[in-house]
């Protein structure tokens, strides 16, 4: 998912390189495996995608930067802020750009989840960041997305979606 994002933002926007936070589960204990919560914490990722010359050559770089900024995650999010400095002053809700991916399909009962008319919820709100959320079901992919409400943005999620449904459907390009 990020490898094909970070492919679409090059053909729609021109950019080099791909940043945004990528949220990584924390529950690495045994100890907490059946407790509640949600154990995310976000770390940033940078791609440099205009060395990518296929979308192998982009998942080579993806994987290899979740590699390096993995343990980024365990940083409280207060500590980021703080170092972040007294100029960082957010103009939105969301503090930044974020592609989440999960696969639900091993969540018990999940196979049900169709039958039962399950969904998920955001906050609905007004930010200048996108948000994209990705959840894999057993009937597929799920998508849901939060950006700036403007006709630039709108044109510009839209033309991601699709590319983003030609990487992952293409045989040569598959996410799957």
């Amino acid at each position: 998912i990020l490898a094909a994002t970070g492919l679409a933002v090059r053909e729609i926007g021109g950019q080099h390189v791909y940043r945004t936070i990528v949220p990584f589960h924390t529950r690495v204990k045994s100890q907490w495996s059946n407790s509640v919560g949600w154990y995310v914490g976000g770390a940033p990722v940078e791609i440099p995608v205009a060395r990518a010359t296929d979308f192998d050559s982009a998942l080579k770089l993806t994987h290899a930067a979740l590699a390096r900024n993995r343990s980024l995650s365990r940083m409280p999010i207060t500590r980021v802020l703080r170092l972040l400095g007294s100029d960082f002053r957010p103009t939105s809700p969301d503090l930044y750009s974020i592609v989440s991916y999960v696969d639900a399909r091993g969540v018990p009962g999940s196979d049900r989840w169709n039958d039962l008319r399950t969904y998920g919820l955001m906050r609905v709100s007004y930010g200048d960041q996108v948000c994209v959320w990705i959840t894999r079901l057993h009937e597929g992919l799920q998508l849901a997305c939060r950006y700036p409400d403007t006709d630039i943005a709108r044109e510009n999620m839209r033309l991601y979606v699709e590319r983003l449904r030609e990487f992952i459907t293409s045989p040569k390009g598959s996410a799957r």
